[in-house]
């Protein structure tokens, strides 16, 4: 393809990584360009602050936090910088396969609940992962993954059946790893590209 090829990127986030998915070409008929594991963190320990700020001072676990959010959007940006030199595309949406952003309470409470911990770091790593394609120029939308699909067969006009058609050629033309992350990401980048067709 060529570097006037117009192409999106889709993001499925988990804690200290994620899976993001380039898809680019005609919307109504993309391919997938290319797709990577992003990590930015490696060990449990690492990566789940929010779990380690439980047994820290209120103070220092604030710090802590903010301190390893920080190191984690620098290698975010730098991974998803890499990958995105070697397209031979220009990147002009990003779509992520997730719930609207929830309204979290003061931090305090956060620690004081093991499912607020879930949630917070859940949220963390997907304004880590924005933020890197935000450094490219593109905020990613966030589309509730229990609804890409239909959203998707919408706008293009299609079956949920013939959809999964196309997603599965999609997913053999690109080869491993093929599994429900890239599934997500490639839809949600998917979506984002039929919505710049114009």
């Amino acid at each position: 393809m060529a570097r006037n090829t117009r192409a999106a990127l889709g993001f499925k986030v988990h804690i200290g990584w994620t899976a993001v998915v380039a898809v680019g070409g005609p919307p109504d008929e993309p391919q997938i360009l290319a797709k990577t594991r992003i990590d930015v963190a490696t060990t449990f320990d690492e990566g789940a602050v929010f779990h380690g700020g439980q047994e820290m001072p209120i103070d220092d676990a604030r710090a802590f936090i903010e301190t390893s959010e920080k190191r984690f959007i620098e290698r975010a940006r730098a991974g998803l910088a890499d990958f995105v030199k070697v397209l031979d595309a220009k990147i002009i949406a990003a779509g992520m396969a997730a719930d609207a952003a929830r309204k979290l309470p003061p931090f305090e409470s956060i620690l004081k609940s093991h499912p607020l911990v879930h949630a917070a770091e859940g949220e963390l790593y997907r304004r880590v992962f924005a933020e890197a394609a935000a450094a490219l120029g593109v905020k990613p939308t966030r589309v509730p993954a229990k609804t890409l699909a239909a959203s998707t067969a919408e706008a293009l006009g299609t079956t949920p059946a013939k959809l999964d058609a196309r997603l599965a050629a999609l997913g053999k033309a690109s080869g491993r790893p093929w599994a429900a992350d890239q599934k997500q990401a490639t839809l949600a980048a998917w979506l984002v590209l039929l919505g710049r067709r114009a």
